[in-house]
Formats: C-alpha cells, sequence, structure tokens
C-alpha cells in the first residue's frame, strides 16, 4: 500500500506520443497521481492528443478518481501546443501589455478559449498563469513569460488569465512561488539566487500570489534559494517557505506542487536526487513532479515508501499530501 501512495503523489510524463509497453505496466502497477505533456508527447493531430489523454485516464488504479493531466500552455514561448492550437503570444504582450477594464477582459478571454480547447483534448491543468515579476531584464528564462514588471500589473492580468482558465473548465496553478523574476539564471540548467531581503520579497515577489492565493488550487514551488526566506534550501525543499510561508502566513490551502524534479538545480545523482524528493514532501509539498525517464520516476516511488515505512513523521506528511492530491482530483 505505501508504494500506492508513494506514487500517488507523484506527476510523472512520457517519452513519446503514445505509452510504451514498460511505461504502461508501471503505471499500472503504480498508479501516479497524473501525468505532464510535453511537446516530445503531442501528435500532429489533436484527435490523437485527446486518444493519448483518454487512454492516460484508464490508469486510475482502484481509485477510480480522474488524473491531472497537465501542460505548460502559457503562450509564446511556453506552449507545448502549436498552431492551430490557439496562441495569442507571451503574456508580456497580452492586450499590448496593458492593465485597464478593457485589456483585463481581453486576457481572461484568451485564457478562456484557451482553457476550453484544452478541456476539448481532455486535459484538465495548465501550469499558468506565471506571477513571477520581471525585475530582471537579463532573466531570459522568464523574461516574457511575465505579466509585467511591477506587481500591480501582474497581479491584475495573471489574475484575469487564472480566472479565463477556470471558467474554460481548466484548473490553473499560480507560479514560481515565492517569485522568480529576478533570477539571474535559469534553474533548467543550474541552481539560482535571489538576493532580495525579506521586506522588498513581501512588497514585490510575493505580493501577487498573496492576493491571488483564494482563487488558485494549486502553487508550483521555485528551485531557487531565497536567502532571506531560508539560506540552507532552495525553495522546493524548504519547510520555511512552503509551511511556514506559504501554509502559514499566507494561509493557502490547495495543492502545493514542486518545480519538475529533473532540472539541473537539483542534484541528478540518484541517491542526492532521491533524498531531494523526500526533502521536498517533507517540507510541505504535496506532488513532485519527475517528468523524464521511467526509471527516475521507479526511483522515486521506492525512495518514497522506504521513507514511509523508517519514519511515522514522513508516513503522516505522506498521508496528508495523500490527502490533498485526492480533494484536487475530486474536483476535476
Amino acid at each position: 500500500m505505501t508504494k500506492i501512495q508513494a506514487s500517488a503523489v507523484i506527476l510523472t510524463a512520457l517519452e513519446g506520443v503514445r505509452l510504451s509497453a514498460d511505461e504502461k505496466q508501471c503505471f499500472e502497477q503504480y498508479p501516479p497521481a497524473g501525468f505532464t505533456l510535453f511537446r516530445r508527447n503531442i501528435s500532429p493531430y489533436f484527435s490523437a492528443t485527446r486518444e493519448l489523454c483518454d487512454e492516460l485516464q484508464t490508469l486510475r488504479g482502484t481509485l477510480d478518481l480522474p488524473l491531472l493531466l497537465a501542460i505548460d500552455q502559457e503562450g509564446g514561448r511556453v506552449a507545448r501546443l502549436k498552431a492551430p492550437f490557439p496562441d495569442y503570444g507571451p503574456a508580456m504582450n497580452l492586450a499590448s501589455g496593458k492593465s485597464d477594464g478593457a485589456a483585463l477582459i481581453e486576457i481572461e478571454n484568451i485564457a478562456f478559449a484557451m482553457g476550453a480547447t484544452l478541456r476539448q483534448l481532455g486535459i484538465n491543468v495548465d501550469f499558468a498563469p506565471v506571477l513571477d515579476i520581471l525585475t530582471r531584464e537579463e532573466n531570459v528564462a522568464i523574461g516574457d513569460r511575465c505579466f509585467g514588471r511591477d506587481r500591480e500589473s501582474v497581479t491584475l492580468r495573471g489574475g484575469a488569465f487564472l480566472r479565463g482558465l477556470h471558467h474554460g473548465g481548466i484548473m490553473g496553478c499560480i507560479k514560481h512561488f515565492p517569485g522568480q523574476g529576478d533570477a539571474g539564471v535559469d534553474t533548467h540548467e543550474t541552481g539560482a539566487l535571489i538576493t532580495a531581503d525579506r521586506a522588498i520579497l513581501d512588497e514585490r515577489e510575493i505580493y501577487p500570489f498573496q492576493k491571488l492565493i483564494p482563487e488558485a488550487p494549486m502553487v508550483m514551488i521555485s528551485h531557487a534559494v531565497y536567502p532571506a526566506l531560508d539560506s540552507e534550501r532552495p525553495a522546493s525543499l524548504s519547510s520555511r517557505v512552503m509551511l511556514d510561508l506559504l501554509r502559514g502566513e499566507l494561509g493557502f490551502r490547495g495543492l502545493i506542487v514542486s518545480d519538475d524534479m529533473n532540472m539541473k538545480a537539483i542534484d541528478q545523482s540518484r541517491k542526492p536526487w532521491c533524498e531531494a524528493i523526500i526533502a521536498s514532501i517533507a517540507a510541505g509539498a504535496d506532488m513532485v513532479l519527475v517528468c523524464r525517464e521511467l526509471e527516475r520516476y521507479q526511483w522515486a516511488v521506492e525512495a518514497i515508501s522506504e521513507e514511509a515505512a523508517k519514519s511515522p513523521a514522513f508516513a503522516r506528511r505522506l498521508a496528508d499530501a495523500n490527502d490533498r492530491v485526492i480533494e484536487v482530483r475530486n474536483r476535476l
């Protein structure tokens, strides 16, 4: 049972446009919380993507609840689905960058169209909107994925996008908490350090999240390190960020999701990587993303179940994470 609990807090991924025999066997034995779809999983035919999503939904196991089928469909550079899927460009440029009433209606309608079309394909979660504030222009990893360069425009424009997704029938996920717009490097490639003090973080980075948390079913956590919050660990492994700040101070009650644990900000060698998976869940993540390599999924299931077997405290945390994942899947 512990391995089933372990797999149920992992959002995983496939290597191709169809399930391989090995993937199918593994996921039938240990069903994940769901899957993230990437460009490598998208057929030129939308009908084939719908068939894939329908097939993935058969891997629910004994817990007969819809799987989370997620995608990063922000628009612009980060859009796994390409034309003729509706793409109105990057967040920064939507509605000509404006935040007046007419612009917010336009942004909400754009997100509604995206959400409704994703829903038709069988996808039910969009890892968007990005609530990072572009305070460092050389931050090309985030760049025009931001909705603006100040907290008010990001909050208003990002909020309109989130509501549009929800009205379109898709769960949104605000990211990358507590804000990654001031990073100087890309966490896909290496660790990032954000040196802003706590007062600046509260006033700037955290503000959009604080305002939109009541509307957000999910929050994705950054792999960056914020010394003002935790000088020892990246946010995705930090109880000070996830439990003390996000849950405690900000009162978030939804699902806390790690960013992809296969990013190079996390040591990818087996032992430290598995330790990071354990640390992330122990620190408050309810669902960890393992977005490449079936073997790593198997490593994660094994490591989580072994830790739960020997640590009553971790077993309780895993049970709590399972409950939160089930709650979100029930909403689907």
